[in-house]
């Protein structure tokens, strides 16, 4: 099988390319798919379209900085019209949720649309990195098309919250990295520090990413610090200053204190950190949440919305169709991701990577770089955790078995069995194949 697929390279060299524009096509379509669901009836109004999951923070607060009130109810409704009230996080995101609503008026197109085009960007982004570091064009296609497939990505590419966008950020922020533009890199990493600051996470992969390089070839006289340095450097003044231009526009406000935030931009980001170290959990995970550790074994999978027309929960009756919003990890893929992560953290420390690629030290620095920082915080902080965190993770997972794809084909039917399984998993979980 691996001999056929060279040979298919050889003879149709952009072949790879058409299929990523393929993947990204049938993703667009599939995320887009009902785009304007669940809704009650009848459904009249855009307080009759139900938000799903943290939407009912990220939309609310949209329509707040757009001059719409939110419903009586809702989070945020009586909060100042034009303020930012979801302060706890930068304003990006909400800014272009918010002028969706301005453009097309506020329903769900506008709420979802930038999610729809981030998670195109992203998968076009795990294209992108996996070439940047050294893979080949079919193991660009295979990340690529993992990405697409993995419920995370499905359901992420389609809501209004923060983690598409951060993510599309970090993957190319990452791939500029590695095509020698780090300062180029650090503008986009600053744009994602604009949507969440869990961005910050792809610079401690891309530290990583160096000491491994160095630990791999000795030869290197010294970490190169000062790229290091340019891209946080650059990425640190791209976001203090657009954060400073978003607080004009749309200014940060406490809706517990009931008061607009002060300080300036530096006080922002203070209450942003002081409201993160808020989120523990000192005796255990309640509810949704749970230890990073178990998110590598799809542990408490997060219900965003289950819509039941027959046996509807508290305020979900008469709303239709019905919906199983699942956030979990496609199985089969973790399946052969972490064996591949295993593997690849063998070939770097035995200094066994192929010097045409670096995929697997790529692939380990990635993962590393924005897992553990999840670990530690719940280790040392107790810091509540959600599986859907593990979005930004991913990549790494992606890269690791685009890496190791090649190298088990040689049994090409289990090799075959598990893409479809990938495949079933994908349209099993789909939000709108409703589970018991």
């Amino acid at each position: 099988m691996g001999r056929r697929i060279q040979s298919l390279a050889a003879r149709h060299p952009r072949l790879p390319l058409a299929l990523v524009a393929a993947v990204c096509a049938l993703s667009l379509v599939a995320r887009a798919a009902w785009l304007a669901e669940p809704c009650h009836s009848p459904c009249r109004t855009a307080s009759d379209r139900v938000l799903i999951f943290d939407e009912r923070y990220y939309v609310n607060a949209a329509r707040v900085i757009a001059g719409t009130a939110p419903p009586a109810g809702a989070p945020y409704a009586g909060s100042r019209l034009g303020d930012d009230p979801n302060a706890e996080h930068p304003q990006l995101v909400k800014l272009i949720v918010a002028g969706s609503i301005e453009a097309l008026g506020d329903g769900p197109l506008a709420w979802r649309l930038g999610s729809l085009l981030a998670g195109t960007l992203a998968i076009l982004g795990m294209f992108a990195l996996v070439r940047a570091a050294g893979g080949g064009a079919w193991a660009a296609l295979a990340a690529a098309a993992l990405m697409a497939a993995d419920n995370l990505m499905i359901v992420h590419g389609r809501i209004g919250t923060l983690d598409i966008y951060v993510l599309a950020a970090m993957i190319w922020g990452a791939a500029l990295y590695l095509r020698g533009r780090p300062l180029a890199a650090g503008v986009v990493i600053g744009v994602g520090l604009c949507t969440k600051l869990v961005a910050g996470y792809v610079l401690v992969a891309l530290v990583l990413l160096e000491l491994l390089r160095w630990l791999r070839d000795r030869r290197r006289p010294a970490l190169p610090l000062a790229r290091l340095a340019g891209c946080a450097t650059v990425a640190a003044g791209v976001f203090i200053g657009l954060l400073a231009v978003f607080d004009r526009i749309a200014p940060p406000y406490d809706p517990v204190a009931r008061r607009p935030l002060g300080g300036g931009v530096f006080g922002h980001i203070g209450h942003m950190l002081s409201y993160a170290a808020q989120q523990t959990s000192p005796h255990g995970p309640r509810g949704i949440a749970s230890y990073p550790w178990g998110w590598l074994v799809d542990y408490k999978p997060i219900v965003y919305l289950n819509v039941n027309p027959a046996r509807p929960a508290p305020g979900l009756t008469d709303v239709h169709p019905a919906v199983h919003f699942l956030g979990l990890i496609s199985p089969p893929l973790l399946l052969l991701a972490l064996p591949a992560l295993g593997i690849a953290c063998w070939t770097v420390t035995t200094r066994r990577a192929a010097p045409e690629t670096e995929l697997p030290l790529v692939a380990v620095a990635w993962f590393a770089g924005t897992f553990l920082p999840f670990v530690l915080l719940s280790l040392i902080w107790s810091r509540t955790s959600y599986l859907y965190y593990m979005v930004i993770v991913m990549p790494g997972l992606y890269a690791a078995v685009a890496w190791l794809l090649p190298r088990v084909t040689r049994w090409p039917r289990l090799t075959v069995l598990w893409a479809v399984s990938v495949l079933v998993a994908a349209v099993v979980a789909y939000p709108f194949t409703p589970l018991p």
